[in-house]
């Protein structure tokens, strides 16, 4: 066993799970017992109802968007149907702006949210986070004939960033001057048109957009921004068997090969997480 497959076995072993069907099994009638003052446990929702509902923004290539078809597609979509089918339910995808994105977890419009959210240490005080499952650098991208050639020297220039978002408070830290966007179609757009300077990003949402765009007069500056990004499933406070089961499916599928192949396909990157 690899060092990165021993990590996650340590990681999950530490709750004391004899695994996945342990963790349902306690949420079952008669499966264990539960505080009255306890909030829903979502988990025995989702069993009883047959559908887990995730949120993305559906528009967000390679994580999650529609292809040519009209079809729901990308590696974070797959990899919700496998939390799904290790769930024994379906999944049922909820899309709505970034912006609101997070919101809706508490608002209750969804159960889980996928779209290369950073476990970061401010949402950690209001959501909690299943172990990571992807990772990335952050990167600057700006128009051909910019001047600028590194991320030393993003201080005072303008960045179309979603301001909520781990790379709108990264740019922000280096100085950037923030135009508000609602997603990275947007950001790109206004500079390719040469109305704001730059934006930030996964370096896999750089990828697939030159993929798709061959062409764009886009490159990205010399430098990491930030440090190097992690995606974890979002969900709400107050849920840990609801997470041990998320952290359960998503630790077999990187144990067994299915995420790195799910990378391969969008990406043609691991980008499993090593530890």
């Amino acid at each position: 066993m690899d060092s990165r497959r021993a990590s996650r076995r340590a990681v999950l072993s530490g709750t004391g799970l004899a695994g996945l069907v342990a963790v349902l099994a306690a949420c079952s009638p008669g499966g264990g017992s539960e505080d009255s003052g306890a909030s829903e446990d979502l988990l025995a929702r989702i069993q009883r109802t047959g559908e887990v509902r995730i949120g993305m923004e559906g528009t967000f290539r390679p994580y999650g968007y529609h292809d040519d078809s009209g079809a729901l597609v990308g590696y974070e979509k797959e990899i919700g149907d496998l939390i799904a089918k290790d769930l024994g339910v379906r999944a049922t995808y909820v899309e709505t702006q970034w912006d609101s994105l997070i919101a809706g977890v508490d608002a209750g419009r969804y159960d889980l949210v996928m779209n290369n959210i950073a476990p970061t240490a401010e949402r950690r005080e209001n959501f909690d986070f299943s172990i990571p499952y992807a990772i990335s650098q952050g990167r600057a991208g700006v128009a051909q004939d910019s001047p600028l050639t590194s991320v030393d020297e993003i201080s005072g220039h303008t960045s179309a960033q979603t301001e909520t978002s781990n790379f709108g408070k990264s740019m922000a830290a280096l100085g950037a001057q923030l135009v508000p966007t609602t997603g990275f179609d947007e950001a790109i757009m206004l500079v390719t048109f040469g109305r704001v300077e730059m934006t930030a990003n996964d370096f896999v949402t750089f990828q697939a957009f030159f993929e798709q765009r061959p062409d764009a007069r886009i490159r990205l500056l010399d430098g990491q921004v930030g440090d190097a990004s992690e995606s974890a499933v979002l969900m709400a406070r107050n849920q840990p068997r609801l997470r041990a089961a998320v952290d359960k499916s998503l630790t077999t599928h990187m144990d067994n090969g299915d995420l790195a192949k799910i990378f391969e396909k969008y990406v043609s990157t691991d980008l499993t997480p090593e530890s």
